[in-house]
């Protein structure tokens, strides 16, 4: 395997002897400076291992394995490449014909010592066709052997090829083949960098209000990983970002003590349903009734937790259904879904009629409210014509009715 400094030396000297096959392309940094683009060799190249479409994966097996992957550790490399390959098969398929057929259609972009900034997919699969794929089309393997790219020159920055990344990748339409946490992710390395929550929103193409959104779910998300014991494991919270949003949401709500239950919660209590919401994120229970039934509306008290005596009656049986299972893995969890289901569905039917006779209420004294300024407004104007006489007698009417119903 070659060292970055011997792919350097080689990659300086083969555009020193061969012309660019374009010239004139430009990139979001190095604003009015254009870029010629070189047929490089794939021989010379490594993906990049900070590669944002496989952040959750590469933290995992960084922590797991206690170091950072290494672009100068051949084995590093290859587990690098066997991440992108499985990462979005299906895409990666229909992309690798369509380039066997067509040949590579867009430039990549490489630092000066073959670390490949923007293009990983491609120049994985195009290796793939070199490595013999290119058989099953009928084609010659020598017609891989290159990656078409622009090459960064010293002068750029790190950080300004962090910010190129993030540009060319998520600030574009195909961010939406990204998973949901590598975005998290994504934002978090930046953060780390050193960019601010404005540059970070012009390089993604998002609005600040929506990052500071983002940091602040991504900060629940760690906060989760840390008390299953599980840090930077990233992939377990696969297909739960909707969760964890509403879940910051009420979570803040309870600690700022703006979440109105009809009793007087404690700091316990709201530690505790903390830990049962967890337990629910880690079951991977359903989400719309995790997020309408356990936590209830974001705007309303109509969760479990918003009446004393259901939530500690479902607290209770909840703690013996999690302190009588045994859970040594994360598959264990799953098997917990229907017991469960069957505590939180018992206890929201207890709730319901509590919630109705809080609605059927709310909304008396809304129309009392309205019948009021109504007759002052009436006082005031002195005057009604056919059509509002014949609506008021309408109201009275079925106000009648209702009465009569429950006398």
């Amino acid at each position: 395997m070659l060292s970055r400094n011997e792919a350097k030396q080689k990659i300086a000297d083969y555009i020193k002897n061969h012309a660019p096959i374009k010239t004139g392309e430009k990139l979001p940094i190095k604003i009015g400076e254009t870029f010629p683009v070189y047929r490089i060799p794939l021989e010379y190249l490594v993906p990049n291992v900070l590669n944002d479409r496989i952040a959750w994966k590469i933290r995992e097996f960084e922590a797991e394995n206690n170091r950072k992957l290494s672009v100068e550790n051949q084995a590093d490399v290859d587990y690098v490449y066997k991440l992108i390959e499985e990462e979005h098969i299906s895409e990666n398929d229909r992309t690798l014909k369509d380039i066997a057929m067509k040949g590579q259609q867009q430039h990549g972009v490489i630092t000066n010592d073959g670390i490949i900034v923007d293009g990983n997919r491609r120049a994985t699969l195009i290796r793939q066709l070199f490595n013999g794929k290119a058989r099953d089309f009928n084609k010659n393997v020598e017609e891989f052997r290159y990656f078409e790219t622009i090459i960064l020159t010293d002068d750029v920055t790190p950080e300004e090829i962090m910010a190129l990344e993030t540009s060319l990748q998520i600030g574009e339409d195909i961010k939406v083949k990204y998973n949901a946490i590598n975005i998290y992710i994504k934002i978090d390395n930046l953060i780390k960098a050193g960019y601010n929550v404005t540059q970070i929103s012009q390089y993604m193409g998002e609005e600040e209000s929506e990052i500071k959104r983002k940091i602040s779910t991504f900060e629940l998300m760690n906060i989760y990983l840390d008390a299953i014991g599980k840090p930077d494991h990233f992939t377990l919270l696969d297909g739960l970002e909707d969760q964890f949003i509403k879940t910051n949401i009420m979570f803040k709500k309870l600690d700022n003590k703006t979440y109105s239950a009809n009793w007087n919660y404690t700091d316990l209590d709201v530690n505790n349903f903390k830990e049962v919401a967890f337990d629910y994120i880690r079951n991977k229970y359903e989400g719309k009734e995790y997020r309408d039934v356990l936590l209830g509306g974001t705007n309303k008290a109509d969760g479990i937790f918003s009446d004393e005596k259901i939530w500690k009656d479902f607290y209770e049986k909840h703690e013996e259904i999690i302190n009588n299972a045994t859970l040594e893995n994360e598959s264990d969890w799953k098997l917990l879904t229907k017991q469960l289901e069957g505590n939180l569905k018992h206890s929201y039917r207890l709730l319901t009629p509590i919630l109705d006779d809080k609605n059927i209420s709310s909304t008396i004294e809304t129309i009392l409210s309205k019948v009021n300024g109504l007759e002052e407004l009436i006082k005031e104007k002195n005057e009604l014509d056919e059509k509002d006489i014949e609506n008021i007698k309408l109201i009275e009417k079925k106000l009648y009715s209702l009465r009569k119903e429950f006398d």
